[in-house]
């Protein structure tokens, strides 16, 4: 992983190359160098490990309104003239774009916790085989399958420009998920887990939730399709929010192609879509989830409300949209996080009378857009909810169901929020209870 002087240096002579080929180019250039490393297990052994190393450069060029990128994962003299003379080439022949901006000029960021552990980064392939032993000898007490993949990753970005941008961001980030099955074949348990410094995850505490889960589940009960009141455990709320997350675009709403959009013209920014207890933030400067100060272009990053007790409160704008719109730009968020509530695991059951208690959602997809409608499958231990109480496994299910109403129709959000083993743990959400939550068909999956 390059530091911070050596990321200068490689992309100050890549634009100083540039300027050398094309003297009225726009030139920008992004790096990617770090390490990614990961183990995976089955059925009681380890079947495989892989480590990379690798740094990787983009560049971009402009002329005026016209622009192309070309990337190489070698920086030596050769190869970074050949990546420049690609870009250029490409961008010459390019149609112009309407919709492109200036390069940003520099930019002052704000400080940000540290989340970059250097014992994470060089992190060996043994420590990771002693967590997977470690699970796996787990399941094998329990007499169940287990299945899982450990990754890590510890990367630096550097983005640098012909206009004065420099910026530059390390950090890690370590996960375990797993997959645990019974002899059988009929309950199937996940669990994971997700960090920036593996001194902080506790590889063997996932395990068990998957193991303990994997038990309960087996010859599951049949339970018909229905609207049901259900309790969704941290992964099936983040796996649903991700949806609303992209959805918060306000292009889209002024042009009356969202849910955001107010008919009759303009955004519902302000309306009251939700309960009180509904808040949706991302700050880069969280403590619990700390991350890059800028985004992929290099606009910094600010802590935004998103969703404030219930009202809407802000949109993304695009640099294009932002100056067409006469407002302010705001960087693609690098986190998000769902407030928590002051309920229970034991409190989010009670008061249920007839429910399902979902672990997570599976293969989700994009019904319709306009009402942020989405279909997917539960996974990995469904349950029957009664009288308070998780009374029996049941079959697993195709929701078809909107983020936005899974809010609306919460009444308690869990007190501790998980953040999630996403490929970059860019969220954090607690369990919710909700109500009317449309299991549209059964399916026989395990």
């Amino acid at each position: 992983m390059l530091t911070e002087p050596q990321a200068r240096k490689l992309t100050a002579a890549v634009l100083a190359a540039g300027k050398k080929l094309a003297k009225d180019a726009a030139l920008s250039v992004s790096m990617d160098s770090g390490r990614a490393a990961n183990t995976r297990f089955a059925r009681s052994e380890i079947t495989s490990t892989g480590d990379v190393d690798d740094t990787t450069l983009t560049v971009g060029v402009g002329f005026g309104k016209r622009h192309a990128q070309a990337s190489t994962n070698q920086t030596d003299a050769p190869a970074l003239l050949s990546v420049l003379q690609r870009a250029i080439a490409m961008a010459r022949l390019a149609p112009e774009d309407p919709e492109l901006m200036p390069l940003l000029g520099p930019q002052k960021y704000a400080s940000t916790p540290p989340g970059f552990d250097r014992a994470t980064a060089e992190l060996p392939a043994s420590a990771r085989a002693e967590a997977a032993h470690a699970a796996i000898a787990a399941a094998d007490a329990a007499k169940v399958d287990l299945a899982g993949f450990h990754d890590l990753r510890g990367a630096a970005t550097a983005l640098a420009n012909s206009a004065g941008l420099f910026a530059y961001h390390a950090a890690t980030g370590v996960s375990f998920t797993c997959t645990a099955r019974t002899p059988d074949g009929t309950g199937s348990g996940w669990g994971q887990g997700y960090a920036n410094r593996w001194s902080d995850l506790d590889t063997v505490a996932a395990a068990k939730v998957a193991i303990d889960k994997s038990v309960a589940a087996r010859r599951p009960r049949k339970l018909d399709p229905g609207r049901y009141t259900v309790v969704l455990e941290p992964a099936a709320v983040g796996d649903l929010l991700y949806f609303l997350v992209s959805a918060l675009d306000a292009r889209r709403a002024d042009e009356g192609r969202s849910f955001f959009s107010r008919q009759g013209g303009g955004t519902r920014v302000g309306e009251q879509l939700w309960g009180p207890h509904i808040t949706l933030r991302s700050d880069p400067a969280s403590k619990l989830m700390p991350s890059a100060p800028f985004d992929g272009e290099g606009l910094p990053q600010r802590p935004i409300t998103w969703i404030d007790k219930g009202k809407i409160a802000a949109l993304r704008y695009s640099r294009f949209w932002a100056e067409k719109q006469g407002q302010r730009p705001t960087a693609a968020p690098s986190v998000t996080e769902l407030a928590g509530g002051d309920a229970t695991p034991e409190a989010l059951l009670a008061g249920v009378k007839r429910g399902v208690l979902i672990t997570r959602f599976w293969y989700n997809r994009w019904v319709d857009p306009q009402s942020i409608l989405i279909t997917g499958l539960t996974r990995d231990g469904v349950f029957l909810i009664e009288d308070g109480k998780v009374v029996a496994p049941v079959n697993n299910f195709r929701y078809n169901e909107s983020p936005v109403k899974m809010l609306k129709n919460a009444d308690a959000l869990g007190k501790d929020a998980v953040r999630l083993a996403t490929a970059d743990g860019r969220m954090r959400v607690p369990a919710l209870r909700t109500h009317e939550f449309n299991l549209a068909s059964t399916s026989d999956a395990v």
